[in-house]
């Protein structure tokens, strides 16, 4: 399972804390009983020592070892070793025997814990049994001491398996929404800068690359100007000048703010009165447009437009072979609506919808409008744009 923690993470550190406190009240208990209830106690404290040690130094790895790795099973022995040996040495300590439930469950199956948990209750009642007979006046309190074990062995090993493996199972989910949300954040990365590169690939065609083709288209007419119409050259190198200058500052503006240069110095309608004049002046096209009092909308509607009047502008120029262009910017109670019709060839079936479309397409999505394409009454070509207002 992806994210899980790795085994002994369920071993926290107050069962670290349990052992240690009923060992320590173990020795407490052999050293006030021990006139009363005689033994080595140097032995016994020792022994139970012994245990706490063995649990601080070994109890978390032995978590994590297999079930069936030798190491566990000689951990478990050496701490139930020590258990009996200071058992032997004071039987006070007996009082001890609760420290060894968690690890053994902690590290062993359940039904190889249960088995080696009721050996340990059993324990008392040997030695006693093997120490002082049938008639040892000890021998009914070792009786009831196994017979509690017994009952409460099982209760108590289930108690503390539950407990581990829901802190085990919580580790894992824990884990497993960090790891989630690493990768939430790198996929939203990744799509920030996708979506990043995509809305610059747009405001490139829109803006440097149009700017470019015009240039180019420029300098083409001017080479055969050169020797036959000075005048006619001389313009075109003017109207170059000026679009490579428009260029700069769209270049500028991407870098700084990437506000078009056009909406930053003047109006939306003047910013499309431009484009539409740039392309009567450089293709001979006639253009018109009309355009009536807008209300105030936000910059990314106007930046939509005015990028979808380039967008279809270029298409023209470029494709349509048309002679006349008409332009409207309207407005209803809802929408602001840019219609842009020409008289060309029209959109027949074997056009491709190229980069320059579907960005114009990508962007009025962006603020919620709408686009159509549709034939012109009479022939060529009817694109319009809706934002909202």
């Amino acid at each position: 399972m992806s994210g899980e923690v790795p085994r002994g993470g369920e071993w926290h550190w107050l069962w670290d804390a349990y052992v240690v406190g009923i060992c320590l009240a173990a020795v407490v208990a052999i050293a006030l009983l021990n006139h009363r209830v005689p033994g080595n106690v140097p032995l016994a404290v020792a022994a139970l020592a012994g245990i706490v040690v063995c649990v601080l130094a070994m109890g978390r790895r032995a978590v994590r070892w297999s079930e069936r790795d030798w190491r566990t099973f000689a951990f478990v022995g050496a701490v139930v070793a020590l258990w009996t040996l200071a058992f032997w040495a004071s039987p006070v300590a007996v009082a001890a025997v609760p420290a060894i439930y968690p690890l053994v469950f902690a590290t062993l199956s359940l039904g190889v814990a249960l088995a080696v948990t009721t050996a340990v209750n059993l324990i008392p009642l040997i030695l006693v049994l093997l120490a002082e007979g049938l008639r040892s006046p000890n021998l009914s309190i070792a009786i009831a001491f196994t017979l509690v074990g017994v009952v409460a062995t099982p209760v108590i090993g289930t108690v503390i398996m539950t407990s581990m493996r829901q802190r085990r199972q919580l580790a894992t989910l824990v884990a497993e929404l960090a790891a989630t949300r690493a990768e939430s954040a790198r996929l939203s990365r990744e799509a920030g800068i996708a979506a990043e590169r995509e809305r610059l690939a747009r405001e490139i065609h829109d803006t440097l690359a149009q700017g470019f083709t015009s240039i180019v288209t420029l300098a083409q007419a001017v080479e055969p100007e050169l020797e036959t119409d000075a005048a006619a050259a001389k313009r075109h190198v003017e109207l170059i000048r000026a679009t490579a200058r428009e260029n700069l500052a769209e270049a500028r503006a991407m870098v700084a703010e990437l506000t078009p240069a056009d909406l930053r110095d003047g109006s939306l309608p003047a910013a499309i009165q431009r484009q539409c004049d740039r392309l009567a002046t450089e293709t001979g096209i006639a253009v018109t447009m009309r355009s009536y009092d807008l209300p105030a909308q936000s910059m990314a509607g106007s930046v939509v437009l005015l990028r979808a009047a380039q967008e279809a502008l270029a298409n023209i120029r470029k494709h349509a072979h048309a002679s006349a262009v008409a332009v409207e910017l309207t407005s209803s109670s809802d929408c602001i609506r840019l219609s842009l019709a020409d008289n060309g060839i029209g959109v027949t079936d074997g056009n491709v919808e190229g980069f320059g479309l579907r960005g114009m397409r990508a962007r009025v999505a962006q603020v919620g409008g709408a686009i159509t394409v549709s034939p012109t009454p009479g022939g060529g070509t009817t694109v319009t744009v809706e934002v909202p207002a």
